[in-house]
């Protein structure tokens, strides 16, 4: 699951960098999914995770289909959906990896974030982002279309994995939170879900736990400061997927 939440979230940040057309954000964006994508040091490749999780997927919606028999129809389609999309993974993948592992600017810019930067990469990177985006689209443009088929395969997963979950509405006493995850399932995925006034205040949970037991204590985050505990009651939406329990 974490593979895959790292590939989402480094797809997101590569559009929205593109978007903004801000040069040294969607270049570490590209190193992220590069990483994703390609493996590297105590990270392994995304993709496998992925089809893994669809076949996780497909199999709790069979389930489904066995403990609810009136929704068999649409659950059914929603099976031919996840079909569908891991046939739609490898598609424009090779071009995307294949530009990832080539591209003398990601390369450099990879380099550049290096201990030993023995070119010094660094040195001459900032300089030479804005010079080389003033043409961003001819440069970005192949990647992207690339990585289309990738993101919609990414970003309807992440739908569906909500799909067949409901939120459940907690109280943190005092600022501290319990979870306990049903016996006998496997989970692989904790949402925790708070207002945006809450977040901007700075109030976030810090969580600690195993698969029998969840702690969250509801910290806030003020600027220039540690994190400080949030001792009074909070309320809070949670939901624990059960799809993609991390071994």
């Amino acid at each position: 699951m974490r593979a895959f939440i790292e590939l989402r979230d480094g797809l997101n940040s590569l559009e929205t960098a593109c978007v903004n057309q801000h040069g040294a954000n969607w270049l570490h964006a590209a190193c992220d999914l590069r990483a994703s994508l390609l493996g590297d040091q105590g990270r392994k490749g995304a993709i496998s995770e992925l089809i893994a999780l669809f076949g996780d997927l497909k199999s709790y919606l069979n389930k489904l289909c066995d403990d609810a028999p009136q929704y068999r129809e649409k659950i059914q389609q929603s099976c031919d959906q996840v079909d569908m999309l891991i046939a739609q993974i490898q598609s424009g993948l090779p071009e995307a990896c294949d530009y990832l592992a080539k591209d003398a600017l990601v390369n450099a810019y990879l380099n550049a974030q290096k201990k030993h930067d023995w070119l010094g990469h660094k040195l001459c990177m900032q300089q030479s982002i804005k010079a080389i985006w003033s043409k961003s689209d001819a440069r970005t443009l192949p990647l992207h279309q690339a990585l289309a088929p990738l993101s919609s395969a990414v970003d309807s997963l992440d739908q569906m994995l909500n799909d067949f979950v409901g939120w459940k509405k907690c109280i943190a006493n005092g600022g501290t939170g319990h979870i306990t995850p049903e016996r006998g399932k496997s989970f692989g995925l904790l949402v925790i879900a708070l207002p945006d006034d809450t977040v901007a205040e700075g109030i976030i949970p810090d969580i600690s736990g195993n698969r029998l037991a969840i702690r969250l204590r509801f910290q806030r985050w003020s600027a220039g400061q540690p994190p400080a505990d949030h001792n009074e009651d909070i309320p809070y939406a949670m939901m624990l997927v059960p799809i993609g329990y991390a071994t």
